[in-house]
């Protein structure tokens, strides 16, 4: 009898892990975005306050994104739960997602690039930074679907509402830091970061429809299989 509990438990622990990896790679995913990142660079270039411009971007990122990580967790629970995590919904909200996924993909490779007219950035207040930065990440539907999928996989783990609520902490830091890390970049090699910055945003504008593309690509199809085999 104990050898069977000990053995449920280690199965328990393990799904658990698979879950909250699956969340981390998920979310990982959810961070290859270029527009923040660009916009962090654009600011921190700016000689009037860039780099409290740069935070104040970030910080609404992580404050948008913490709010609507929490949402999606009270939602996700209340809807699917987490007693049967190969419930029919649950593998239905995989498909879902994965095709939405495959349709922006579509999208992004589909439509051609604009060509960008050189704009002065506008002079906004540090406030308004900040609610730049909530109202972007509210906006950007690819980053939060494949958030979704994070928070999904987290909420099915199993780990208890403490070890939940870090794990959405991690993702929200992983999501961001395409926002958090430019302004991280000047205060850890200040003396090189004007040509960190710099190449950081050549290559990113250079290859960021097809990087973006195949990630959407990639966990599309995952969350497609995952779906129709789960």
């Amino acid at each position: 009898m104990r050898q069977q509990q000990r053995s449920d438990h280690a199965a328990v622990r393990l799904l658990s892990v698979n879950h909250v990896s699956e969340a981390l790679v998920l979310a990982l995913g959810a961070a290859v975005s270029p527009i923040p990142l660009t916009v962090s660079i654009l600011l921190l270039s700016q000689p009037d306050r860039g780099r409290p411009k740069a935070l104040a971007f970030a910080a609404g990122q992580v404050v948008a994104l913490s709010i609507l990580a929490v949402i999606f967790a009270v939602v996700l629970r209340k809807t699917l739960g987490t007693s049967h995590p190969h419930a029919k919904n649950d593998s239905t909200l995989d498909i879902v997602l994965g095709a939405l996924l495959l349709l922006l993909a579509a999208r992004k490779l589909l439509t051609k690039p604009k060509p960008k007219k050189e704009k002065p950035h506008k002079q906004r207040s540090l406030l308004a930074e900040f609610a730049f930065g909530a109202g972007l990440m509210a906006v950007n539907v690819e980053t939060l679907v494949l958030v979704v999928a994070s928070v999904k996989a987290l909420v099915g783990s199993k780990i208890g509402v403490g070890a939940e609520a870090l794990g959405l902490l991690a993702i929200v830091l992983i999501v961001t830091v395409s926002a958090t890390l430019p302004p991280l970049i000047t205060f850890v090699i200040p003396k090189q970061s004007d040509r960190a910055l710099k190449w950081l945003n050549e290559q990113t504008t250079k290859h960021q429809r097809g990087i973006a593309a195949g990630f959407l690509i990639f966990f599309g199809v995952y969350l497609l299989y995952k779906g129709i085999h789960g």
